[in-house]
């Protein structure tokens, strides 16, 4: 059994900033785990492996018992840099093989 899980991750804008970075792609999520979850509940390790600015997109990895964790903070993410956002999660997997098709698009 792996122990990550790999999610294929858009992010939707109401209004495009300069250049989307990866960095602040993942601490958004990061800081999505720590609001929800608190300090504790959000700590985790947090990767991402690829990432396309154009299309505001990356696969992201999280170890297997923070998935569901991940899922709930994405869902419930509306803003980023003080401007509204919505994740949505394209493709989720055990596998990074699972993502194939993602990696294809990006």
């Amino acid at each position: 059994m792996s122990k990550f899980y790999y999610l294929d991750v858009s992010l939707k804008l109401a209004s495009e900033p300069e250049q989307l970075q990866p960095v602040y792609f993942k601490s958004c999520l990061e800081r999505s785990l720590v609001k929800i979850f608190g300090e504790i509940g959000g700590l985790t390790t947090l990767d991402v492996l690829k990432f396309d600015a154009v299309r505001s997109r990356a696969i992201v990895r999280v170890p297997v018992e923070f998935y569901v964790k991940l899922r709930t903070a994405i869902t419930l993410t509306g803003e980023f840099q003080d401007i509204d956002c919505a994740f949505v999660v394209n493709k989720a997997a055990p596998l990074l093989l699972g993502l194939t098709d993602s990696f294809l698009e990006l």
